[in-house]
């Protein structure tokens, strides 16, 4: 495995592990000005779409390397 793949597989678990964070905090947390519980399901569901993103790209980068 490449460099990249381990970057990309390291950014992916990243991101899910913000975004359940992010859900544990609209579930807990009251919410102010800025901070509603809302905020914090749409930082969530941004971040999962981010892993999803970078996962896409990480098959496709496993894909090339089992073609050489």
């Amino acid at each position: 495995m490449g460099k990249r793949e381990k970057r990309r597989e390291k950014q992916e678990r990243g991101l899910l592990k913000q975004a359940q964070k992010h859900r544990l905090r609209a579930e807990t947390e009251e919410g102010r000005k800025d901070t509603t519980p809302d905020y914090w399901l749409s930082e969530a569901d941004r971040y999962e779409k981010q892993a999803r993103e970078r996962a896409e790209i990480l098959r496709k980068l496993k894909g090339k390397s089992t073609k050489k």
